[in-house]
């Protein structure tokens, strides 16, 4: 019966099941990476919280396209699993465009991205609401200043403290520079985006490949129903 459309139909099922799965999860990282970043959305917009809604729609492409392949191969619908088949090549040309532009365009989009964080410095030394959001910024990231301690002279502000050291405990918890995170937060976060595109971009290709297999199934199996439809016309 063709490729075995029995074998075909239940991997295909598992398959796209894991992949919903995955989807789902997906979307849970680019909410709980939105809810966590809210309070620099004003001042990092286009650059960082782009991401968690490019997470967003990614996972939910990928439950809808696993949902097709899902229900066309458990009602052995030769449509639903053809048009799975093309919603499958179609993702997997995208995924891999990103993948190639993440890896070519890498070092633009790092230098966009501390740009934008040396211009949020820059605001936060005559605005309180940007001086408020680069203080989380250097909470989170544990970093100070735009390039180190430095930046601030000797007015260092809290923020750029993970630990306080006995100098800056005997001063009544102040942080000094001696106490101070030693990278500053435009390094850091070119140093994060550095070390997540490779990975994102390793895993947009990593996934396309798998997805090649599914590709190939899907196609598998769309030709299996349609001789086994043919048979039952005669």
């Amino acid at each position: 019966m063709g490729c075995g459309i029995s074998f075909v139909k239940y991997v295909l099922f598992f398959f796209n099941l894991i992949v919903a799965l995955l989807g789902l999860a997906v979307v849970g990282i680019g909410v709980a990476v939105l809810l966590n970043w809210t309070a620099f959305k004003s001042e990092l917009e286009g650059h960082i919280t782009v991401a968690p809604w490019v997470f967003i729609v990614i996972g939910a492409i990928m439950f809808v396209i696993a949902f097709f392949g899902c229900c066309g191969a458990i009602r052995e619908s030769h449509c639903m699993v053809v048009t799975y088949a093309v919603f499958l090549l179609v993702i997997i040309i995208v995924q891999v465009a990103l993948g190639v532009l993440l890896f070519a365009y890498q070092q633009n989009l790092k230098e966009a991205l501390v740009k934008s964080v040396d211009t949020l410095f820059e605001k936060s030394r005559s605005d309180a609401a940007s001086k408020t959001v680069f203080n989380n910024l250097e909470q989170q990231l544990e970093c100070c200043g735009k390039y180190s301690a430095a930046d601030y002279a000797f007015l260092v502000p809290k923020s750029c403290c993970s630990k306080l050291g006995v100098t800056g405990q005997l001063l009544g918890e102040t942080c000094t520079i001696a106490d101070a995170n030693s990278t500053g937060c435009s390094t850091k976060v070119g140093e994060i985006y550095e070390k997540w595109s490779k990975v994102i971009a390793g895993i947009a290709i990593g996934l396309a490949c798998v997805e090649v297999v599914g590709a190939l199934f899907s196609l598998c199996l769309a030709n299996s129903i349609r001789n086994m439809d043919r048979r039952s016309h005669y």
